[in-house]
C-alpha cells in the first residue's frame, strides 16, 4: 500500500532527475550555453516550473469542479504563453549586429530553436497530464473505496444488531412458554439457550468463523425451538458434508432462514412436517427449507425485517457467489439458498 501511495512521486523523480535532461541532452545544448546561458537556464527553469505546476496543480483542478477547471484552463493558457515568449527570445542573433545578410543565415536556426521549445514544452506536458490524471484517478477511486467500504461496515452492523434482538425475542418466548407450563425440560432448555447466547456474542463480532461451528450453533437452535412445537409436528433436520465443512462463513448468516421456519411455519393446533436440510460439497453451501404455508406467511415472510436484512448481508458479503430462490406451491413454503464459500 505505501509503494503504491509512493509511486506518484518516484514517478515524478525520474522524468526531473532522469527523463527531462536526457531530452534536453539531445539539443545543441553547449553551444546554446555558448551563446547565452541565460537563455538555457530559463528554458530549463520554465519546463521544470511547467511540469510541476500542470502535475500538482492544474490536474487537480480539473478533475475536482467547473469553477476550478476554467482556472486549469486559464493555467494551460498562460504555460502556453510563457512558452510563446521564451521562443521569441533571439539568442543567436544579437539586436546590435543584426544585418540582412546575417539575418537570412540565422533564421533557419531560430527556427529549429524554437520548434525545440516547443517540442520540449509538448512532452512535459503530455507526460505530466498523463502521470496527473492517473494519479488523480486512482486517488478518486481510492476515495470512493473508502466511502464504500465504511458504508458496508456501518450496513453491516445494522443488519446485525436487527437481527440479534430477532433471535432473543424467539428464543425467550419459548422458554417463557416452558416456565408457564413448567416443562421438566426447562433446565436443559435454559443450559442450551446460555450455550447459543455465548456463541452468539463470541462469533458474532467475527468477519468468519469455520462453518462446522455455525453448523453447531444451527442444530442447538433446532433443538431448543423444538420444546415449543407440538408434538405431531415433527421437524426433519439433515447435514452432509465434505471437506468443504473446513471452509469458512460469515456468522449468522443461515439462521434467519431457521427461524422462519420455526416462526411462520409451524401451528400450535396442527400437525406437520418441516424439512431442513444442510449440504456442503465441492466448495457450495446448499440450504433448503420447507414448511407449511400458513394463512400469515404471505403478509409476514416477504417482508420481514429478518429475511429483508439477510438478503443484503448477502449481496454485501456475497456479491454475486449466492442464489436466493423461494417457492409457495400446495401449501408449502419452499426456500433454497446456496452460498459459494470459495476464495
Amino acid at each position: 500500500m505505501w509503494q503504491t501511495k509512493k509511486l506518484p512521486f518516484f514517478i515524478d523523480l525520474i522524468f526531473c532527475l532522469v527523463l527531462l535532461p536526457a531530452l534536453i541532452a539531445l539539443l545543441p545544448i553547449e553551444r546554446w550555453l555558448e551563446k547565452d546561458s541565460i537563455f538555457v537556464y530559463l528554458l530549463v527553469g520554465w519546463l521544470y516550473i511547467v511540469y510541476i505546476l500542470n502535475r500538482y496543480v492544474v490536474m487537480p483542478f480539473v478533475l475536482v469542479g467547473q469553477k476550478r477547471f476554467w482556472i486549469a484552463v486559464i493555467l494551460i493558457l498562460l504555460t502556453i504563453t510563457g512558452t510563446y515568449l521564451i521562443t521569441r527570445y533571439q539568442m543567436e542573433i544579437p539586436v546590435h549586429r543584426m544585418r540582412r545578410p546575417r539575418l537570412a543565415t540565422h533564421i533557419p536556426k531560430i527556427r529549429l530553436q524554437q520548434q525545440a521549445v516547443w517540442f520540449l514544452y509538448i512532452v512535459v506536458m503530455a507526460f505530466s497530464i498523463a502521470v496527473g490524471l492517473l494519479t488523480e484517478l486512482y486517488h478518486q477511486i481510492t476515495k470512493r473505496q473508502v466511502v464504500e467500504f465504511e458504508k458496508k461496515k456501518a450496513e453491516l452492523a445494522l443488519y446485525k444488531a436487527q437481527i440479534n434482538p430477532h433471535f432473543l425475542f424467539n428464543s425467550l418466548n419459548t422458554l417463557y412458554a416452558m416456565v408457564v407450563t413448567r416443562s421438566p425440560q426447562a433446565e436443559d432448555a435454559f443450559t442450551q439457550f446460555i450455550g447459543l447466547m455465548k456463541y452468539m456474542y463470541t462469533h458474532n463480532t467475527q468477519e468468519k468463523i469455520p462453518l462446522c461451528t455455525e453448523i453447531e450453533y444451527i442444530h442447538q437452535y433446532i433443538e431448543l425451538q423444538k420444546y415449543r412445537i407440538p408434538e405431531n409436528f415433527k421437524i426433519h433436520y439433515s447435514y452432509q458434508h465434505d471437506e468443504t465443512e473446513q471452509l469458512d462463513i460469515v456468522p449468522m448468516i443461515l439462521i434467519t432462514f431457521i427461524e422462519n421456519v420455526f416462526k411462520h411455519g409451524i401451528s400450535s393446533h396442527k400437525a406437520g412436517e418441516a424439512y431442513i436440510t444442510i449440504q456442503a460439497e465441492n466448495g457450495e453451501l446448499l440450504l433448503s427449507t420447507t414448511n407449511p404455508l400458513l394463512n400469515h406467511t404471505r403478509n409476514n415472510l416477504s417482508k420481514g425485517i429478518g429475511i429483508e436484512n439477510c438478503k443484503k448481508r448477502l449481496e454485501l458479503l456475497y456479491p454475486h457467489k449466492y442464489s436466493l430462490f423461494t417457492e409457495e406451491k400446495d401449501g408449502l413454503f419452499t426456500l433454497t439458498l446456496s452460498i459459494s464459500l470459495k476464495t
